[in-house]
């Protein structure tokens, strides 16, 4: 799966002994950490849209990302007598879309490419230019669309990754006890208030996504104290469903439970993390946190998607089942692939503990 990024954020520039003002930005199109680029021709739209809630397409053209090309210049015209408050610009495939759609990316044939939507910014500032921020917009289900923004850095915290979008764009399903075409997560069937954790939030896609399509869920989004702006920045833009909660507390792997989140986890029915392994020096203290959570609660299930990247990820099962931990299920998810379909693929490993083996 690649993902359009902005280099540059849109911004109002006024052209060099000239009065004509456009709208400019720099994209590129990366794998999720960034470390190749879209090695293949593509064809895109790039759109300027109108504020919330109608976005619509205010002035649109067409852009064509090159092989071997490591970034894309994308400019627009602007009037001088621009009167509208804000402004969007949103890169993507196809035109006129409100969101992208992961099976449609994971089609074989498909483009793959994952959209960037700009936040606001206001044209009418002789800077104008937009928070480093890409929005990303996934439809979970016919009524339900998640809005999540990552940051434009090079921090890994405040990016999102490819097992977190797979995860989030199937956890409905996976939650959905009722229906036969689900494999659900929680066997026993839903509670009638569903308690969920997730470790290593970062943007905190997963955690809202549950809060978004199930009812009477609270959900609890912890991560190191560098990631709470995203994260409440994110969940200030999400819809919960009717009943449900969000909220973000700071939690350090190295670190006991602290007692408020001791409280929350005492009736815990699921925890989740995506992307947690990649590190496997950070595997010890992940596994520890987790049994830590099994201690208060011996019943939650324990979901834990993953890309496998490099071989030394493996440490993260032996550490598991060490610590009591018995596998239970392990879903596989094809990614979008630069070719095809299922280059590459998310596994999602269930887990009940089981210290008696």
């Amino acid at each position: 799966m690649r993902y359009i990024r902005f280099l540059k954020t849109p911004r109002v520039v006024t052209e060099k002994g000239t009065s004509k003002r456009q709208i400019s930005c720099l994209i590129t199109i990366t794998s999720d950490l960034g470390d190749s680029f879209l090695p293949y021709d593509v064809e895109m739209a790039a759109e300027v849209l109108s504020p919330p809630p109608s976005e619509e397409v205010l002035l649109w053209r067409n852009l064509q990302w090159k092989a071997g090309m490591r970034s894309l210049p994308v400019t627009f015209p602007l009037a001088t007598n621009c009167k509208t408050s804000s402004l969007r610009i949103r890169v993507g495939y196809g035109s006129k879309s409100k969101h992208d759609d992961y099976k449609k990316l994971s089609e074989n044939g498909a483009c793959g490419v994952v959209s960037a939507w700009s936040p606001e910014f206001t044209p009418s500032l002789a800077a104008g230019e937009a928070e480093k921020l890409v929005g990303r917009r996934f439809e979970l289900s016919e009524d339900h669309v998640v809005n999540i923004y990552e940051e434009t850095g090079e921090s890994i915290a405040r990016h999102l990754w490819d097992a977190g979008i797979t995860l989030s764009c199937h956890i409905g399903r996976l939650l959905d006890c009722d229906s036969p075409k689900s494999k659900p997560l929680l066997p026993s069937g839903r509670p009638a208030l569903l308690r969920v954790l997730e470790l290593g939030a970062g943007c905190g896609m997963v955690g809202i996504a549950i809060a978004q399509t199930v009812a009477k869920a609270q959900v609890l989004l912890t991560d190191l104290l560098e990631a709470r702006e995203i994260v409440e920045c994110n969940i200030k833009h999400a819809s919960p469903a009717q009943g449900s909660t969000l909220k973000f507390e700071k939690l350090d792997w190295d670190d006991e439970l602290p007692l408020d989140l001791r409280t929350f986890s005492s009736c815990l029915n699921l925890v989740v993390a995506a992307d947690c392994t990649y590190n496997p020096d950070s595997s010890p203290a992940l596994v520890q946190t987790l049994k830590r959570l099994v201690n208060v609660s011996p019943e939650a299930v324990v979901a834990i998607a993953m890309k496998m990247r490099h071989a030394s990820e493996e440490i993260f099962f032996d550490l598991m089942s060490e610590a009591g931990f018995l596998e239970t299920t392990t879903l596989d998810f094809p990614l979008p692939g630069d070719i095809e379909a299922g280059e590459e693929v998310v596994y999602l490993h269930v887990y009940r503990y089981s210290p008696s083996g």
